[in-house]
């Protein structure tokens, strides 16, 4: 009897222990993500698409695209344009922008260009006249200082007055040479504007009675002067 109550007592232990060990592998399984559930994770984050980005070329399309203060078209020098008095009480007046070889000037009422040749006169006297030529980058100008004073000698001894120029529209000239005789007043003048592009200008003045329409407007065209 005592056999048969030991073997029942360790029946019933064992049965319990079983079931506490199945007891508790579930509990950890519940406890613990699986292997797979963790996998998922990380490739959840690595698949999430970023916010669109502008790329460097979409940016200069995009650029491009946009009118902006360096389009060719808003940069151009208007059609016409307004100039005050000039010295000695000359009334002020509009010029307008015409085109010459590779260049453009404001003209005045009573000048006319010829853009072939590059001569700016004075339409109802072509006698009065600024010859303009526009020089390459690099030029030599000491001989052109010596073709000027070749050229002026017919006319007469040619004065140097390069350098600044006071209350006069050209401001400044790297060489200004100037003749008086018989004839009138011819000048031979290198003069660059702002940008440093050079021109080189012969001019004639009669000194007739056309002089004060001349003087004064041609060196004002003169200065306008830029290459296209």
């Amino acid at each position: 009897m005592n056999r048969t109550l030991i073997a029942t007592v360790t029946s019933i232990l064992l049965s319990a222990s079983i079931l506490s060990a199945c007891s508790n592998n579930e509990t950890v399984n519940e406890a613990e993500p699986t292997a797979s559930s963790v996998a998922t994770m990380p490739v959840i984050e690595a698949t999430a698409t970023p916010e669109p980005s502008a790329t460097p070329a979409t940016m200069e399309a995009q650029e491009s695209a946009s009118p902006d203060a360096t389009d060719p078209q808003t940069s151009e020098r208007p059609r016409t344009q307004a100039f005050g008095e000039q010295e000695g009480g000359v009334s002020g007046q509009e010029g307008t922008l015409e085109q010459g070889d590779g260049y453009s000037l404001y003209v005045f009422e009573d000048f006319t260009l010829d853009a072939q040749s590059g001569r700016l006169s004075l339409t109802k006297d072509p006698t009065y006249y600024a010859e303009i030529e526009h020089l390459p980058s690099g030029y030599d100008l000491t001989a052109l200082k010596q073709q000027g004073q070749t050229e002026l000698s017919a006319m007469g001894k040619a004065n140097d007055h390069s350098g600044e120029l006071f209350e006069h529209p050209l401001g400044f000239a790297d060489l200004y040479l100037q003749a008086t005789g018989d004839k009138g007043i011819e000048d031979y003048m290198v003069w660059k504007n702002q940008a440093g592009e050079a021109f080189l200008f012969r001019i004639h003045n009669p000194k007739g009675e056309l002089s004060n329409k001349f003087a004064p407007w041609v060196m004002v065209s003169l200065s306008t002067l830029e290459s296209n």
